[in-house]
């Protein structure tokens, strides 16, 4: 063998050594990263999408509401309840209260309703009751039908049972 050949052996074998170690910034993992990406950037080998929490449901109860009125008795004997659990409860509620208001055995319900809010229009010869998504059309239409048919026509009443975020 000659001395070029000795050379060209030695070259080869010194290039054909272990590679050197790649130097990425501390922090950031250099294994299987040839172009030290960050971990935090979706292109890196290491990047772990975030896991999102899942969107919380949301859940309402309904609460009812009722009126009783004694229609016996000019403007004596009426029953409001409101924020009930259940329409039962509700008439229950209302019933009692107009008993209790000096209403005897003519306390009868006039409206039950749930999610929604309530009027009670008073005229002079006549009531009546509405119910509505809010309050002002409630009494828009209340007062309507006793315009039609009554003078002097006022809002009694006005409450709302409104459903309840229970979670």
């Amino acid at each position: 063998m000659n001395i070029l050949s000795l050379k060209l052996i030695f070259i080869s074998l010194s290039l054909s050594g272990p590679v050197a170690a790649q130097n990425c910034p501390a922090g950031i993992p250099s294994a299987g990263n040839p172009l030290c990406i960050p971990q935090d950037r979706e292109n890196s080998p290491y990047y772990q999408k975030p896991i999102e929490p899942a969107p919380i449901k949301m859940q309402w109860a309904d609460r009812w509401g009722a009126v009783a009125i004694d229609t016996d008795v000019s403007m004596g004997g009426i029953g409001i309840a409101k924020d009930m659990r259940n329409k039962r409860g509700a008439e229950r509620a209302a019933l009692a209260q107009c008993h209790s208001t000096g209403g005897g055995q003519g306390c009868k319900i006039e409206l039950s309703y749930f999610n929604q809010c309530a009027v009670i229009v008073w005229g002079d010869r006549k009531f009546n009751t509405a119910s509505a998504e809010t309050a002002e059309e409630a009494a828009e239409r209340g007062m309507r039908v006793c315009s039609s048919g009554d003078q002097n026509c006022q809002i009694y009443y006005s409450g709302c049972s409104l459903a309840e975020r229970v979670r």
